[in-house]
């Protein structure tokens, strides 16, 4: 039955973001043929320089937007599907709250890992052109020192990194997908404005996470290591080392607050539930 449910999901979610993301695709490829993949030295001028910035701000507003749009696509369908007249015909069919929202979640989850896995590629298609490449190649150990690929962290390579980041950006991309449910799912506790409910409660909570956030990495001294106690900053701060307690922290809190989020909008779910 659940994966009837998820099949289910996925065929109203892939109503729409597959052309999306699509377009986002070709618009790279064109980005890439037309301006980026022309990028020479002997090019390089005020004008070309100021159409290229532009060009990357245009890019990197529709790679925001296509995040965006995914997100709240998700989130509509869920709305729709449970809160709405829509949810009238939900309730009939003799399928659990918590199997309605397994089903959701991972439907909804594995559209936010494609989008990641998108935006990841669109800006590889972009940015990693044969000049660029050529750039990194000849200052590669330039750059990695520079980045603290150094000591322990020596045997760490651009492709380790980009993979490590690519999945904590999907684990990302799923407690987002958990954190709009939910507060689609608290946004049902006003007694009217609903929707308007639903978005106070997504800024409530990620305002709430985020002071958490900070919070958790001043207990752990995370934000201290950006101020040098003693010595250069050079030879304090190690860019790869600070990012990788970063994501340390992110996960641990990721987990914890998804995990609560997934409960409360269970609950909800099976109590609070009002259609009227």
């Amino acid at each position: 039955m659940l994966s009837k449910l998820i099949k289910y999901d996925m065929k109203s979610l892939n109503r729409f973001l597959p052309v999306l993301h699509l377009f986002i695709l070709l618009s790279s490829i064109m980005i890439r043929v037309f301006i980026t993949g022309r990028i020479k030295p002997q090019t390089s001028s005020e004008q070309t320089d100021f159409l290229i910035i532009l060009c990357y701000v245009l890019y990197f507003t529709m790679i925001t937007a296509l995040s965006t749009g995914t997100y709240l696509i998700a989130g509509i369908r869920f709305y729709k599907n449970m809160f709405s007249d829509e949810g009238y015909l939900t309730k009939t069919l003799p399928i659990t709250n918590g199997m309605h929202l397994l089903s959701k979640t991972i439907a909804g989850s594995i559209w936010a890992m494609v989008n990641m896995c998108f935006v990841y590629l669109c800006s590889y298609v972009v940015i990693w052109t044969p000049y660029i490449k050529s750039v990194v190649d000849e200052n590669k150990d330039d750059i990695l020192q520079e980045f603290g690929f150094v000591g322990k962290y020596a045997g760490l390579s651009f492709s380790t990194v980009l993979l490590i980041l690519l999945l904590f950006s999907c684990f990302g991309a799923i407690s987002s997908i958990i954190m709009i449910y939910a507060s689609v799912a608290l946004g049902q506790l006003f007694s009217s404005h609903r929707v308007l409910g639903a978005v106070v409660s997504y800024f409530v909570i990620s305002t709430l996470i985020s002071v958490l956030s900070v919070v958790a990495m001043a207990l752990l001294g995370s934000e201290t290591r950006l101020i040098v106690t003693s010595g250069s900053l050079e030879d304090e701060f190690n860019f790869v080392s600070y990012m990788i307690e970063i994501m340390k922290i992110s996960a641990g809190l990721m987990i914890i607050t998804s995990v609560i989020l997934y409960v409360a909008t269970h609950c909800i779910m099976n109590k609070k539930i009002n259609l009227i």
